[in-house]
């Protein structure tokens, strides 16, 4: 799949300094809920687990041909009071940018192409992205393309905000 500026592709062995390289960084550890003191090893098997995931993706910059992201699709893991209120097929998105690529719009650029795949292609009834409290600039960005917060929840120790956006931008209920 492209964009503009983008390639979204699977993740590939290529692909494991540059994702070692952009967790590196604390600030996005902590956002993405990954472990503070991640250190090369561990952030090496993040690598090789999301790439034996089937919805890993690496987000490329066409321009430099870099790794600057991920995107992950997969089955949706909704707290039950979240799951039994929702009918359908659907699917749970996580997105990350590297650091010095945030606030550039390449998250939106992804998560729009991404989200016109799902609901035109895959038929998908669903989509449900979550973010911390604490992470405005996802929380805007989310609000923005139509997700609608649904629910709150911990997870450890930190508030996950449940967003969720229906095909056709549907009611919830």
């Amino acid at each position: 799949m492209e964009t503009n500026r983008l390639q979204i592709r699977p993740m590939q062995e290529s692909d494991q300094t540059a994702f070692v390289n952009g967790i590196a960084d604390r600030a996005l550890r902590i956002a993405y809920g990954f472990p503070k003191n991640t250190d090369t090893a561990i952030s090496v098997k993040i690598f090789q687990h999301f790439c034996e995931l089937p919805g890993a993706y690496s987000m490329i910059e066409k321009q430099t041909g870099k790794m600057i992201g991920f995107l992950l699709d997969v089955e949706p893991e909704l707290p039950e009071s979240i799951a039994k209120t929702l009918s359908g097929n659907g699917r749970t998105l996580a997105i990350a940018v590297f650091p010095p690529y945030q606030r550039q719009g390449y998250m939106g650029e992804a998560l729009s192409a991404y989200i016109s795949y799902l609901f035109r292609d895959q038929a998908v009834a669903y989509i449900h992205c979550g973010h911390f409290t604490d992470n405005e600039p996802s929380s805007q960005l989310l609000q923005k393309m139509q997700f609608s917060a649904f629910e709150e929840h911990a997870v450890n120790g930190r508030i996950i905000v449940d967003r969720i956006r229906r095909r056709e931008n549907d009611a919830l209920c």
